[in-house]
């Protein structure tokens, strides 16, 4: 990437605006929602910043927009900016105990969104200034975004593997259990577990599998054939649809329970103890947190901590 000197460029700040709504939103049509502005002036705006620049900030892959070296350094530098902007309003405005402004949270693949509506319900109820954006990922995917500055929070499975720029924090544990509609009969062993159909989550890692090694062994092991839905970040969809006797899921014990004591669904019970998840909020180890950030993150331990 060439050197740019700044004395003799005028960078319009509005176009690093929209370059950074197009790349956090991943396209030019969510950027123009956003930002209430047409596709052609979001399109007009992003040629213009690479004009200025000489440089290709996106690669073009199909209908997708991918950062290119240069984007990705662009786009780190306008998001640690903005964040030190927000910090700084944050202190100018120490007089005024409105808590205001944009909370950027990732969430792990299958996260409840009955368990998020309820810290997000609280959250807002209590400061009605305050605005959520949520994007769920995978454990890479949140950890870049906290590290590039596109996300404030991230609530994952488990923490970094070694304490370093991000800082984890235990939640709580969940119990996984294997819920259906329809009861199997007789000994609930292994041979009989695999002939269910089952609604997953992870093609590269179901979470029957984790459920069946953990209690019959690592050699035992579902066959594909028999997962009838994969459901991505749905934990809600794969409770309707084994609530409607499409297939068997392992769920966290807390959204089943209800639809149990309802006789809607029936949990299958292991020969060893349940399988256990703990959840984990991360974020930045290092900076001051704005007064937002303090704001949710209470909300998050009074909700689910």
């Amino acid at each position: 990437m060439k050197s740019i000197d700044l004395n003799t460029l005028s960078v319009d700040l509005n176009k690093l605006r929209t370059f950074f709504a197009i790349a956090e939103c991943g396209g030019v049509s969510a950027a123009a929602a956003q930002l209430s502005l047409t596709r052609s002036a979001i399109s007009h705006s992003l040629a213009g910043l690479e004009s200025s620049l000489d440089v290709i900030l996106f690669h073009r892959v199909g209908k997708k927009l991918v950062l290119t070296r240069e984007g990705m350094l662009l786009h780190k530098a306008y998001g640690e900016i903005e964040q030190r902007i927000t910090s700084a309003l944050d202190e100018i405005r120490d007089g005024d105990p409105e808590v205001r402004g944009w909370i950027r949270l990732g969430l792990f693949v299958g996260f409840s969104r009955i368990q998020l509506s309820s810290v997000l319900e609280h959250f807002l109820a209590e400061y009605p200034q305050a605005r959520v954006r949520t994007v769920y990922g995978s454990r890479a995917e949140l950890h870049n975004g906290l590290l590039e500055g596109r996300l404030d929070f991230g609530l994952a499975l488990q923490g970094p593997p070694a304490p370093g720029a991000i800082r984890s924090t235990h939640l709580f544990d969940q119990q996984l259990v294997l819920a259906c509609r329809d009861r199997p009969r007789g000994a609930l062993d292994f041979d009989a577990i695999s002939q269910l159909s089952f609604v997953d989550f992870f093609r590269n890692a179901p979470l029957i599998d984790r459920w069946v090694a953990h209690h019959f062994g690592k050699r035992h092991r579902i066959d594909r054939h028999r997962i009838r839905v994969w459901a991505d970040s749905s934990s809600d969809l794969a409770l309707e649809l084994a609530r409607n006797g499409v297939g068997a899921t392992v769920l966290p014990s807390n959204l089943v329970e209800p639809l149990r004591k309802r006789k809607e669904l029936h949990v299958i019970r292991g020969p060893r103890s349940p399988l256990r998840d703990g959840i984990w909020l991360n974020e930045l180890a290092s900076g001051h947190p704005t007064r937002i950030q303090s704001a949710f993150r209470t909300a998050v331990f009074e909700r689910l901590g």
